[in-house]
């Protein structure tokens, strides 16, 4: 199967084509609000993309992905300030990266990412992170 161009994600049915800037791409149902449609398919698409063009599509993605990270957050109301509430709760609980991540079952990698801010944790995530540091957070 194929992967959408902008999240990665296996597209599960009909792939959808958008345009950003000058550049084409193969993206799944809920990435294609983020350019405008085209028609064709992949094959009409160019084999070869300029370096200006790339640079303008590493920015949109870049913007896209900025823009997706602001709506999951808005979505789970976590706030700004997640990562440091996240430590704050887990050092209190007296617990090290490690022991929350085995506790999650996620990696400590996600973790530390969550508490430098670098990701948005998922609603799965955030609702795992509340139960088992409810009395902290």
């Amino acid at each position: 199967m194929t992967e959408c161009e902008i999240c990665g994600v296996e597209i599960r049915g009909k792939a959808r084509y958008i345009a950003i800037g000058s550049s084409k791409l193969q993206v799944c149902q809920k990435c294609a609000q983020y350019g405008s449609e085209v028609m064709g398919d992949k094959d009409t698409r160019a084999k070869t993309t300029p370096v200006g063009e790339q640079a303008q599509l590493l920015k949109a993605k870049r913007r896209l992905y900025e823009q997706m990270d602001l709506e999951l957050e808005a979505e789970l109301d976590i706030g700004e300030d997640y990562g440091r509430r996240v430590k704050e709760a887990r050092e209190k609980a007296g617990l090290k990266q490690a022991e929350l991540a085995k506790l999650l079952n996620e990696k400590q990698s996600l973790v530390r990412k969550i508490e430098n801010e670098e990701i948005v944790p998922s609603k799965e995530v955030w609702g795992k992170l509340e139960r088992i540091l409810k009395a902290f957070l």
